[in-house]
């Protein structure tokens, strides 16, 4: 059993119930972010704090230089979710993984707003309509917020019909019936080193050869 954690102290008590291993998600991450810290400091002080249990990095990551770092810094493995939710697998719907290619760290969010139903639930999303429009209304709380509890469409998730409502923590799958600007684009800050949609063999691939040419030229710097 894997447990994901945002500090060190979380590390430490999922190791004394007996996980076999940690994920660290730094703030970087997409979707819902327990942490604030970034990976390159939480990282090395849960790998510190819980050692010999192996230690996976998430958040940040969707290349090999990424993987190489996080090596480094002492993980057995990596998470990688942002760079393959623009792969040709994911149930993601195809404008929902061109606003990831043509994001930018920039362009995330980390907020509370698309959690209806769901309370204290900060997650990191691409900013979309829908937040700037909470932002020009004086970012109100929940249960204030414009349009709060309207429903804006529907899609087909899990073989069922859901409604979308304004603030919806659902994420666009392929047949989405609404403007996915008032939807939540679940996306970490490494959609700046996503260039494009390929199948996910090829984005491992990919990670493997740069991560190998990373290492080769850091043994040339000896």
């Amino acid at each position: 059993m894997f447990l994901q954690v945002g500090s060190v102290s979380e590390a430490v008590a999922g190791a004394g119930a007996g996980v076999d291993a940690i994920i660290a998600q730094g703030v970087e991450a997409g979707g819902h972010v327990k942490g604030t810290t970034a990976l390159s400091v939480l990282l090395p002080t849960i790998v510190d704090a819980v050692a010999p249990l192996p230690v996976i990095a998430s958040g940040g990551i969707a290349d090999g230089r990424g993987l190489v770092a996080a090596l480094s810094l002492g993980a057995q493995g990596i998470s990688i979710g942002t760079r393959f939710l623009a792969s040709a697998e994911a149930r993601a719907a195809d404008a929902y993984k061109a606003r990831i290619v043509m994001a930018n760290a920039e362009d995330t969010v980390y907020t509370e707003q698309c959690n209806v139903g769901w309370a204290n639930a900060p997650h990191r999303v691409l900013r979309t309509a829908a937040i700037e429009r909470w932002e020009r209304a004086g970012r109100p709380p929940t249960g204030e917020r414009p349009d709060e509890g309207a429903v804006l469409g529907t899609m087909q998730s899990g073989g069922t019909t859901v409604e979308i409502s304004a603030y919806s923590g659902y994420l666009p799958e392929p047949g989405v019936r609404t403007d996915i600007e008032h939807m939540a684009l679940y996306a970490g800050q490494s959609c700046s080193l996503v260039d494009g949609i390929q199948p996910a063999a090829e984005i491992i691939a990919q990670i493997v050869r740069e991560a190998m040419d990373t290492v080769s030229r850091l043994n040339a710097c000896r």
